[in-house]
């Protein structure tokens, strides 16, 4: 024991003589380790958000939304044009009674729109949906409640609003109770739906929306009080100039479909695959054989993302952990160099009484120590740009203690094995032949 603390200090006083070359050999360990931290952190972070995303949309939910392929069919030479009355409110009363695994159903319609309230104006997006939506995709209320299924059925001018447009039109009052107005049409605010998340472009292509900014109606009200694309006519289609208030006009020239998506929550992923089949009959069936329609799993295309993510993940952290061997290898590469530019020193120690054994622990302990070093300016120096990496991409990272840990015994190891070459070349020289060097 007294010989290990007496070559840890010689190991220690030899670094601390060239400490140009001890920085430079420890670079290698430091931006490996640096590299694995950083890199897991980035990863860790990703995995977290596609989590979220799913809990966000429900593992459970299956999605039906319109597909523009037109309605020509074409058999042989002849042309036939198929009629399709797309994606209506009457297929949800019919999945309804089909399906039999349904725990919430709601159909889904937007318009472009403008709120007035308070004097003041804001553009927004007017959505109809039922009263389920809300439990489908987890949304909270700050204050007030969500609309009945009785005001549902009766197309109540009832509105829930996002909290952004909540700030922007009543900023510091109490909007529950008071009006505005979209259009036309005057409605009540019962809700206010909790802040949340800027909704990205993602989670928007599989059913969610930015709800900050808009108006929830009654899917009926929607239908019967402020338009409805399945009955537009040529009048509907001429925009209106007799209400300045209104935004301007955005007519949805060749949309047809009554509804833009039907959003199912079934009660078992398991019954998903044979749920999506009789779906796809049902509507294929409803629709004349017209294809019109897709159906979207939104859990299924996050967990693929989450694979792909995932052998994403396992290539930064095999490309860190080649940073790491080339740290190990740098660290032999000086080691050998430093043990033929001591040969004589070697020499000079073996001539008084060192052993070999000491000799080669003194070199270990060299390469060790910068190991060490190496490591703890890399774990810094990860969780630093681990933030920096955050604080630039606005992605979050995640950095976990077993990253750090492992990344920390990997790099000692590695300048322990690689410094052992070198240690076992320097025990090997012949005293008096190293004696004899200059």
């Amino acid at each position: 024991m007294i010989y290990n603390q007496k070559n840890i200090r010689i190991a220690s006083e030899a670094l601390f003589e060239n400490k140009f070359r001890s920085g430079l050999t420890a670079l290698g360990i430091i931006f490996g380790v640096a590299a694995v931290i950083t890199m897991l952190a980035i990863g860790n972070g990703a995995q977290q958000q596609i989590i979220e995303q799913i809990e966000q949309v429900g593992a459970k939910n299956i999605i039906i939304r319109p597909k523009s392929i037109g309605n020509i069919e074409e058999s042989g030479n002849e042309v036939t044009k198929k009629y399709s009355p797309k994606l209506s409110i009457n297929d949800v009363a019919a999945i309804k009674n089909i399906l039999p695994c349904i725990e919430k159903i709601t159909p889904f319609v937007t318009y472009k729109t403008a709120a007035i309230a308070n004097g003041k104006r804001k553009n927004c997006n007017l959505v109809g949906v039922s009263a389920s939506y809300f439990s489908i995709y987890n949304l909270t209320l700050d204050k007030g409640s969500i609309f009945s299924e009785l005001q549902e059925k009766k197309s109540d001018a009832v509105c829930l609003i996002g909290a952004n447009l909540a700030s922007k039109l009543f900023s510091g009052k109490n909007p529950i109770g008071k009006t505005l107005k979209t259009g036309s049409l005057q409605l009540s605010i019962i809700g206010i739906i909790a802040p949340g998340g800027n909704i990205g472009e993602s989670l928007q292509n599989i059913g969610m929306n930015n709800y900050n900014d808009e108006i929830f109606i009654p899917i009926n009200t929607a239908l019967r009080r402020f338009k409805d694309r399945a009955r537009i006519t040529a009048k509907s289609l001429i925009p209106k100039d007799n209400d300045n208030d209104e935004t301007p006009k955005v007519v949805d020239l060749g949309v047809t479909d009554q509804i833009e998506k039907i959003v199912i929550g079934i009660t078992n992923t398991d019954y998903m695959s044979e749920s999506v089949d009789i779906l796809y009959r049902l509507l294929l069936r409803r629709h004349n054989g017209v294809e019109d329609f897709e159906i979207v799993v939104p859990e299924q295309i996050l967990q693929q993302k989450k694979q792909t993510d995932d052998i994403f993940n396992i290539l930064l952290g095999v490309i860190a952990a080649i940073s790491l061997l080339v740290g190990g290898i740098g660290i032999m590469n000086i080691m050998l160099a430093s043990v033929l530019e001591r040969i004589k020193e070697i020499g000079l120690r073996m001539a008084i009484g060192a052993k070999k054994q000491d000799i080669k622990e003194q070199f270990v302990y060299e390469a060790g120590l910068i190991s060490l070093f190496g490591g703890i300016v890399g774990i810094l120096l990860g969780v630093f740009l681990s933030y920096l990496a955050q604080w630039i991409t606005g992605t979050p990272t995640i950095i976990s203690l077993w990253s750090v840990f492992i990344s920390f015994f990997v790099s000692a190891f590695i300048g322990i094995v690689f410094g052992y070459i070198p240690a076992k070349k320097a025990a090997e020289q012949d005293p008096v032949n190293s004696l004899r060097q200059n």
